[in-house]
Parts: C-alpha cells; sequence; structure tokens
C-alpha cells in the first residue's frame, strides 16, 4: 500500500513555492471491514498529524491515531476504525486529497503574497 506524503518547498531563486507529493510505502499489519492498522515506513510526527487530522474530518470515521513503539528504532503504526459502510481505504484517499487541497491553497496564497511583495 502507498501513502501520499506532501510537504512544501520554496526555491529562493525563483521565489516560488511549490508541493511536493512523495509516495511512502506502508505495511498493513491488520485489515478488516472497518478496522485498517498499518505500519508507515520512515515517517514522523509531521505527516502522521496530518494525516490523522484529516481523517478525523471524513463521514464514517470513528477513530484515529498512531503511536510510535520505539521512536529510534520502529516504524510509527497508524490506527483507523470506521463504521460498517465506511472502508477505510477510501476514508484515507479522501483525507490525502483533503490534504492536497489545502496544500494548493496554500501554494496559491504564497504565490500571490511573493507576487505582490516583488
Amino acid at each position: 500500500m502507498k501513502v501520499f506524503e506532501l510537504f512544501l518547498k520554496t526555491n529562493e531563486c525563483k521565489k516560488q513555492w511549490s508541493v511536493e507529493v512523495l509516495l511512502t510505502e506502508a505495511k498493513v499489519v491488520r485489515k478488516e471491514e472497518s478496522l485498517l492498522e498499518f505500519e508507515i515506513i520512515g515517517e514522523d510526527h509531521t505527516f502522521l498529524s496530518m494525516l490523522r487530522e484529516a481523517l478525523k474530518d471524513q463521514p464514517g470515521v470513528l477513530f484515529t491515531a498512531y503511536r510510535f513503539p520505539h521512536p529510534l528504532l520502529e516504524n510509527p503504526i497508524f490506527y483507523l476504525r470506521t463504521s460498517g459502510g465506511t472502508d477505510p481505504i477510501e476514508a484515507i484517499k479522501q483525507a490525502v486529497e483533503a490534504i492536497s487541497h489545502k496544500c494548493d491553497v496554500l501554494t496559491d496564497i504564497f504565490q500571490q503574497n511573493l507576487s505582490d511583495s516583488v
């Protein structure tokens, strides 16, 4: 399974902001009809907090959390429980799209402010 990581990057020479999307590897630990538990390889609180917050806004999401078994030795484990009619993978896809949209809006705001200041 692949999860998207979004981050803001600046090019100081051109005074342009952009959002880069990278694929992050994830391993499913447990999958049931309304439960998904997966390990996200090489991620930290930055992306996990964004994903958790975006998932809380998705309809049908009952619970979302993550934990680091040991921050130096293991990858974080993410937990997602949905109501019976909501597929956890679809909820993640919708949350990632919401994050992407927010990043696009933020990029537009930065571009506008940079244009106004030059």
